[in-house]
């Protein structure tokens, strides 16, 4: 007898293949899906996704169609229409217990039913639109109730402001009356408005009309006024002063009476509260300050009353002469 041949799998015992490997962790195995598949990506579900439909109840009527119109005009329910369509038919031998019989019977039946059941389709409708109507009109009146009702006491005192119309508190539309001085009014603040507003835009043109002379329009007149400020370098813009600036940035005190190149040897510049002091009256550190000071608030007090008394702007030097 040959020896049997050797088997190409070891002798054990079947495992299931997803029970072969149990890893210690909680995260799902991804499964073997391709890209296509709705499942290639773990999108976690609520238990309940979508709240089943309310269970249609046996015996609920349907929407019935309207049976009482193609009447031409004419009431299907009323004694007219019925007699003409229910006429009894005329009296007529037949043969008891034959197929005659049983057809007379069922007319009879037909029309009992369409009397019977016009009648009573006739009443359901009549007793739907009366509650239909008295349903709405309850509804209307109720409205009505809460939009003239009086304010609430508890309302009334912990409103923002106590000084509010009590009418429009409560939502009254006024009368054309109430309304003719509210838009007399309103048209009178809007004239003066746009009165005022006019006015300041004549005031402007006519500043913008003033400083008109001293704008800069022309290349000629941008290199003259640069020369004016800052000098040429033959003859550049110096200061007076008792100091001169030192290139290192320390003052030679030994050069007095010198021509400086900083406007800092003038002193220095004008501070906020010199400029509060100036408007309010008050005196400066020295004499000739507070001389000067009044001075200058003098000259624009005549200014602006010069400008008051002729309608437009002054310059400054004009108001001086």
């Amino acid at each position: 007898m040959a020896p049997r041949p050797a088997l190409s799998t070891p002798l054990r015992g079947w495992r299931c293949p997803q029970c072969a490997h149990r890893p210690f962790s909680s995260s799902p195995q991804v499964l073997a899906v391709g890209p296509e598949h709705p499942r290639y990506i773990d999108v976690p579900e609520p238990p309940q996704q979508t709240v089943p439909d309310r269970k249609f109840v046996k015996g609920r009527l349907p929407v019935p169609r309207d049976v009482f119109s193609g009447a031409r005009g004419q009431d299907k329910a009323s004694e007219e229409w019925l007699h003409d369509h229910t006429q009894a038919p005329k009296e007529r031998s037949v043969e008891k217990g034959s197929r005659e019989e049983w057809k007379h019977k069922m007319s009879d039946m037909r029309r009992r039913n369409l009397r019977e059941g016009l009648a009573s389709l006739r009443a359901r409708k009549d007793r739907e639109q009366r509650l239909r109507s008295e349903r709405s009109t309850e509804n209307q009146r109720k409205r009505e109730a809460l939009l003239n009702r009086p304010e609430r006491e508890d309302e009334r005192l912990t409103t923002p402001s106590t000084g509010l119309d009590p009418d429009l508190l409560r939502q009254h539309t006024p009368s054309a009356a109430e309304l003719a001085p509210i838009r007399a009014a309103k048209q009178a603040n809007l004239q003066a408005h746009t009165s005022a507003k006019r006015a300041e835009r004549l005031d402007h043109l006519h500043t913008l009309y003033l400083n008109a002379k001293t704008f800069i329009v022309t290349p000629q007149q941008l290199d003259q006024a640069v020369d004016e400020a800052f000098g040429t370098v033959e003859d550049p813009v110096v200061f007076d002063g008792d100091q001169q600036y030192d290139p290192t940035g320390f003052y030679s005190t030994g050069m007095r009476n010198a021509q400086s190149q900083s406007v800092w040897a003038q002193g220095k510049p004008e501070r906020v509260q010199d400029m509060l002091n100036r408007a309010n009256g008050q005196g400066g550190k020295t004499a000739m300050e507070s001389a000067g000071g009044l001075a200058g608030i003098n000259k624009d007090r005549v200014r602006r009353i010069g400008e008051v008394l002729t309608g437009g702007k002054m310059e400054k030097e004009d108001a001086s002469r």
